[in-house]
């Protein structure tokens, strides 16, 4: 065995140093093809050659004297295996066009490196080629075919798969992790952009409702100074009135004042003349003679006359004397009486009485709507009261009646407001864990005038509670019911005390919803304690 081994490498040796015919210690490719080509009838293809090189020399570009062995062993495996490939690519060129598809060329590929077969080395073949996609010759492929992947370059190529597996894997982490701290970094942003919107929205309505607010108090206060001045101008207009009426009441006493002496003296002749006209016709009964009689009749007649002039004398004054006693009674007796008489009305005492009625009726009006306190009645009654021109005579109690339609339109205005309230409004009282001492103060007040004790409210989780109940027991519906003459003067004057170092401004600097129940309670305070100090 060790002469054979020594008289293969001789041989080598010499078939080596006859390619090398330079002397330089290598052999080229193309030498080496030429080498193989005189052993294999044909040899292969160039690339064919550098391919084998590639496998089987160190250098990659040229053989050396220990590596021709194997290198022409490789050759030897690559020019049978394509002596078979050639067959099984003219099989698949039925078209006999000395191509076939890149589909067929992948299933050729597949066939011969079976379970070597390596989709990184394909997809490289395919990246290689001239024209990507065109059909494929048997000379493009051939190098290819009988490149077999090793088990080693397959478990390389696995391991490198997995590498870049792990890669792509760490790569879409890395990504989907700036994806998501892009995301974050857009959701801040668009949160800060919200928040930054909110803010300024929250500032615009702050602006606009503190604006509001000031037009509000602008108005009312405006609405306030002319009420005022309509108040003191109606105040005064009704004192000239009643100078005026005094004036004429002097005037009437004075144009009356004996009137209940002619009424005396009327009533003392009447029933004079009506003694003689009985004695007359008595004496006519008895009487025999005819031409006596017939005096008799005359004087009759006479009498009759003075009678039915001292009767209504008598029924004139009498209506004088109702009137200046100003007695209703008395005023409507006269008046059927004057009537009944169809006594002309010369000194027009008919129509004044007729108009001390319609005072009398309007007084009464104006006092049952007072004590009904109701805003249609009052308006009614006061509307009567200046069409048939009784302001002077009621001055004092159109007066009253004003202020009292004044502040009936007040608390109706103000309930009207609380029913208007959002119950966002109310909510924002409510939402308070600490609230200004100011609201805390306001509430109390309210509740308190709603009829709960002042110790109730004192912790603001029992407010809290209180502000919370729905339904007939809610906030907003309790204040529209609660009627002033029900809240007890005590409430009332605690609740004022309490109020007192306060003002509308300072209430709704804090909170506008406060400001409204604190309008409410000061509004009930005044009218519970005007109604229960008369």
């Amino acid at each position: 065995m060790g002469e054979l081994g020594t008289e293969k490498h001789q041989v080598l040796s010499h078939v080596f140093h006859q390619y090398d015919r330079k002397g330089i210690g290598e052999l080229s490719p193309i030498q080496v093809q030429i080498l193989h080509a005189d052993i294999r009838m044909g040899g292969i293809s160039l690339p064919q050659v550098f391919a084998s090189i590639n496998y089987t020399c160190n250098s990659g570009s040229s053989c050396v004297e220990s590596e021709l062995c194997d290198l022409l062993q490789e050759m030897d495996r690559r020019y049978f295996l394509l002596q078979n490939l050639c067959w099984e690519f003219s099989m698949l060129d039925r078209e006999q066009k000395d191509t076939i598809t890149e589909e067929q060329a992948r299933w050729l590929a597949q066939a011969v490196h079976g379970k070597y077969f390596s989709k990184r080395k394909w997809e490289e073949f395919l990246r290689s080629r001239p024209v990507p996609g065109g059909r494929v010759s048997f000379q493009e492929i051939e190098v290819m075919l009988c490149n077999i992947p090793d088990r080693m370059t397959i478990q390389q190529e696995r391991q490198d798969e997995e590498r870049e597996k792990d890669e792509r894997l760490r790569r879409q982490r890395e990504l989907e992790e700036a994806a998501e701290k892009e995301r974050e970094r857009l959701k801040r942003e668009r949160e800060e952009d919200k928040m930054r919107r909110e803010q300024e929205k929250k500032k615009s309505d702050d602006d606009r409702k503190r604006k509001e607010l000031e037009e509000e108090e602008r108005k009312r206060r405006e609405e306030e100074e002319r009420r005022r001045r309509e108040e003191e101008e109606e105040k005064e207009r009704l004192r000239k009135l009643q100078e005026e009426e005094e004036r004429k009441r002097k005037e009437d006493e004075e144009k009356y004042k004996d009137v209940e002496n002619i009424k005396e003296e009327a009533e003392r002749k009447e029933k004079e003349a009506r003694d003689h006209l009985d004695r007359l016709k008595k004496s006519k009964e008895v009487e025999k003679d005819r031409y006596r009689k017939q005096e008799i009749e005359m004087e009759e007649s006479k009498v009759k006359k003075i009678l039915t002039e001292y009767r209504n004398q008598r029924i004139r004054y009498q209506l004088k004397v109702a009137i200046k006693s100003r007695d209703r009674y008395q005023l409507e007796y006269s008046i059927t009486e004057f009537k009944k008489a169809d006594i002309r009305d010369e000194d027009m005492d008919l129509e004044k009485a007729e108009r001390l009625l319609k005072e009398f009726s309007a007084r009464d009006d104006l006092h049952k709507a007072m004590t009904k306190r109701e805003i249609q009645d009052l308006e009614k009654a006061l509307s009567f009261v200046k069409k048939h021109g009784f302001e002077a005579q009621l001055a004092s109690e159109v007066m009253e009646a004003n202020q009292m339609l004044v502040r009936l339109k007040r608390l109706e205005r103000i309930r009207h407001e609380i029913l208007e309230l959002k119950q966002s409004t109310v909510a924002e009282i409510r939402s308070y864990q600490n609230p200004p001492v100011i609201v805390h103060t306001v509430m109390t007040v309210t509740f308190l005038l709603l009829g709960h004790k002042e110790k109730e409210t004192k912790d603001w989780k029992a407010v809290q509670a209180l502000v919370g109940k729905t339904g007939k027991e809610s906030l907003k519906r309790c204040c529209i019911q609660c009627e002033a003459d029900k809240i007890p003067l005590a409430a009332a004057k605690r609740a004022k005390t309490l109020l007192a170092k306060y003002d509308l401004d300072e209430v709704r600097d804090v909170s506008a919803g406060a400001a409204t129940f604190y309008v409410w309670a000061t509004t009930m305070i005044e009218e519970a304690i005007d109604l229960q100090t008369k």
